[in-house]
């Protein structure tokens, strides 16, 4: 029991640190596409969590998870899959907590994005542990 406690915690610690990587790309890109270039803060954050999320994905597999090795290309077809469906169910919460947050609340973006990106980690790493790389 307490061998699968260290473990756990160390793997969500990864997940963490992918996920921190993963947050600070996502600020930076938002802050430009939102501040500079003037895109719709929902359009920005869309753009954002197909790329983020793409290499959260490779991240995660790599490091986090290591399911990179004797791996078939079917099965991470499969993974990327199941990856961006919880991302998407992610995501569409994202974008819903971000519209309440800043449109209803008069929250700033970038202060929400990040609220936002902290509570949904557990979610995201409970999923992905137990389903997407199983």
């Amino acid at each position: 029991m307490q061998r699968s406690k260290t473990l756990f915690k160390s793997v969500f610690l990864e997940f963490l640190l992918v996920g921190l990587f993963c947050t600070l790309q996502n600020v930076f890109w938002l802050y430009l596409l939102t501040t500079i270039l003037k895109f719709h803060y929902l359009v920005s954050t869309i753009i954002l969590m197909i790329t983020v999320n793409s290499l959260g994905f490779c991240l995660n597999k790599r490091y986090t998870f290591k399911t990179y090795k004797t791996r078939t290309i079917k099965s991470v077809f499969k993974e990327l899959i199941k990856y961006h469906t919880v991302m998407l169910s992610s995501s569409l919460i994202v974008l819903g907590l971000m519209y309440v947050f800043v449109d209803i609340f008069r929250i700033w973006y970038i202060m929400s994005n990040l609220v936002i990106s902290i509570g949904m980690s557990v979610y995201n790493f409970l999923i992905h542990k137990r389903w997407t790389f199983k």
